[in-house]
């Protein structure tokens, strides 16, 4: 099971997860060609710039990107940048600010953008239903708030299961048109494409220009952006690097071609772009020129859910309150993200992360490291949760499992975290190791959960699904019996006994 339904009542485990499941590879020295000589409009103390500069080689080491690139803003000012990347497949891989890559979601912070300037030009409003503006609606989605799509909270079917994305919008809506809800609108936030799909129907009905147009004519050309397209196979090779998604049988990297999107999906993915344009945006929004600054902070608070709690999304924008600071933006692909981080009650002290890699052997995990950034320049954005795991990742081959156990203990003891959250967070960092060293480096934090809490049926489970991954399917077997017995009436796990069982009887028929 997917750690994020795991987590139970452990309120700092937004971003903390990463994904892809490979193992840690031997790193490749980096280019020298991997900190060049930026010119910064700010500078930063020597140590604010040697820590930023720690973080990132950790990264490097962790996750092993080919190429990344990276930019800070303190308000308007930039006043960090680097490039960096390894040498593969006989040619570099180390970008500059002109080198393109694909943002996958982050794509979503454009069309964002155009709905408040819509907003601001009193065409959408985000309190009408979508009925409204979208004929031809099922009765009981024509009266959804605008804003509760943007939001995330909608519960509305979801269109979008990615290889597989429907060749037209009435493809699209077909396949959602007479399905149930997936939970009541306004309970949850459950991140769905089919919202953003409806909502750019709507923008460009309002406006009567396409999406295209819209973002072309009034955030590409208004900015004079060189590199930002929409687009895949047809792109131009200038300053472009390679994609890569995981490794092959051999332990070899899989490279791939930029993504190419339907236009109608353009409101979720499909934007290609470089980081010299994305700091000219940047720039541009933070400034109030792409739309009011006032108008962002008031989209920036999202409205509560049917029972209270703030949701995850703040007008389409991630959202997260952690008191002290605010933090909204976007994410993309397991590889790209966009932070502004500000002090909720003083908005004018802030800070931007832009943080975009290619890819490689596993997925970077972009949300965590950008609020490990942010923090190093303006301390107290990072959740300790998020510190925590940040600094344990790469000292877990050096130390091993008992130093890292000590330090989660501790980590525990000081957040008075009862058993419940005990439990989920070393399942938590079993995901973690999971996704960054593979399956045995997994097991250690798995079994100290099950020697600790063995009548859950979710550690059971756990450590299960991770000696399955590392080629052992009879004790696997054992753990999920154990779990199921626990739990009798969970399918999903009396799904994997049989398949197990299976497995199993096909293997013992073939000797």
């Amino acid at each position: 099971m997917g750690i994020c339904s795991k987590l139970g009542g452990m309120s700092l485990a937004i971003g903390l997860l990463t994904a892809g499941c490979s193992e840690q590879t031997a790193p490749v020295a980096p280019s020298e060609q991997s900190r060049p000589d930026i010119a910064v409009e700010a500078p930063l103390p020597d140590a604010t710039r040697d820590a930023l500069n720690a973080r990132l080689d950790a990264m490097m080491e962790v996750y092993s990107p080919v190429g990344y690139s990276v930019a800070i803003f303190r308000g308007d000012a930039l006043v960090f940048e680097r490039h960096d990347g390894f040498e593969r497949i006989s040619r570099p891989d180390v970008p500059n600010e002109r080198s393109l890559y694909a943002v996958f979601s982050m794509s979503k912070l454009f069309f964002l953008v155009a709905v408040m300037q819509s907003v601001e030009r009193g065409e959408l409003d985000l309190d009408a239903p979508i009925g409204e503006y979208v004929d031809g609606l099922p009765t009981a989605w024509q009266v959804l708030p605008v804003r509760q799509l943007l939001e995330h909270a909608s519960g509305l079917p979801e269109y979008y299961f990615h290889p597989n994305v429907p060749a037209s919008v009435e493809a699209a809506m077909d396949l959602v048109r007479e399905a149930d809800f997936l939970n009541p609108p306004g309970a949850v936030s459950r991140y769905n494409q089919t919202n953003f799909l409806l909502v750019k129907m709507a923008l460009e009905q309002v406006s009567g220009r396409t999406y295209a147009d819209l973002v072309q004519t009034d955030q590409m050309a208004r900015l004079g952006l060189r590199d930002t397209v929409f687009g895949g196979r047809r792109l131009a090779n200038q300053d472009r690097i390679v994609l890569y998604r995981g490794q092959d049988e051999n332990g070899d990297l899989l490279a791939s071609e930029f993504p190419a999107y339907p236009p109608y999906v353009h409101s979720s993915v499909g934007l290609n772009t470089s980081l010299s344009d994305l700091k000219t945006w940047t720039r541009a929004l933070l400034r109030g020129e792409l739309v009011a600054r006032q108008t962002l902070l008031d989209h920036w608070q999202p409205r509560p859910l049917a029972d209270g709690q703030t949701g995850a999304y703040a007008t389409g924008w991630e959202y997260q309150n952690l008191g002290t600071f605010t933090t909204v933006g976007h994410g993309g692909g397991g590889r790209v993200n966009f932070m502004h981080a500000f002090r909720t009650d003083a908005p004018d002290e802030n800070v931007t992360v832009i943080y975009l890699d290619n890819g490689g052997p596993r997925d970077t995990s972009a949300r965590r490291l950008s609020a490990m950034l942010a923090n190093e320049v303006m301390p107290g954005i990072a959740t300790p949760l998020q510190i925590l795991f940040e600094d344990l990742t790469p000292a877990y081959r050096a130390q091993g499992w008992p130093a890292m156990l000590e330090r989660l203990d501790a980590y525990a003891a000081e957040q008075a975290l009862d058993a419940t959250d005990n439990e989920a967070l070393l399942n938590s960092f079993g995901y973690n190791l999971l996704n960054v060293y593979g399956a045995p480096a997994a097991q250690d934090a798995f079994r100290t959960n099950v020697e600790r809490y063995p009548g859950s049926a979710n550690t059971h489970d756990s450590l299960g699904e991770a000696i399955r991954a590392a080629g052992d399917p009879a004790s696997a077997l054992d753990h999920y019996r154990h779990a199921l017995a626990l739990e009798p009436g969970n399918a999903r796990m009396a799904a994997i006994v049989a398949d197990l069982e299976a497995e199993l009887a096909r293997a013992a028929s073939a000797e």
